[in-house]
């Protein structure tokens, strides 16, 4: 068993306080430093607006809107910019409406819902064509937006539908320009 030297009050409040201050510091350096490096990620200014997309981990996020409504996407404008997309494509045919979506690939439909989802009347489930599931059958006179998985990345319209084939690369194309980043 040690025995510990007798301090006076004045000694023990002086390496009380340095260690309280050692502490703080470290603290505050953690946290500034923790901040700045999660609003460091890389930019991406968009041309003929004012959008901003940034990198934030493994996602791109962008504010929209008056209400700076946040929308997250799993690629990069650059990585996106070949992406065919035929049509016009504009938020306003889908703004207030209710969306139907053909899809298989679940993270694709959420990142489709969670994004333009804020913006439709509603977006719900639907079968193209033959479909085992129970879910509606929905065709193009309907606002339906459907996905199939390809080798080839492309976006295209016929009526109502919207299609869009390849992989979550084409999903986020539309996006982009929905939301008006080029």
């Amino acid at each position: 068993m040690a025995i510990r030297k007798i301090e006076s009050k004045e000694e023990s409040d002086r390496k009380r306080k340095r260690n309280t201050l050692i502490i703080s510091v470290i603290m505050i350096s953690v946290l500034v430093f923790g901040t700045a490096g999660y609003f460091s990620g890389r930019e991406t200014s968009t041309e003929g607006n004012q959008s901003v997309v940034s990198e934030m981990g493994n996602e791109w996020v962008m504010q929209y809107g008056s209400d700076n409504q946040i929308l997250r996407f799993s690629n990069s404008p650059e990585s996106v910019k070949n992406v065919s997309i035929m049509g016009a494509v504009a938020l306003e045919s889908y703004y207030g409406q209710t969306v139907y979506v053909s899809s298989d690939n679940d993270a694709l439909t959420y990142e489709i819902a969670s994004n333009l989802g804020r913006y439709t009347e509603r977006m719900q489930p639907a079968c193209y064509g033959n479909c085992s599931k129970d879910l509606p059958s929905k065709n193009c006179t309907d606002i339906l937006i459907v996905f199939n998985a390809s080798e080839q990345s492309r976006v295209y319209q016929k009526e109502n539908c919207l299609f869009i084939e390849g992989d979550m690369r084409a999903a986020d194309a539309f996006l982009y320009r929905i939301f008006g980043v080029n």
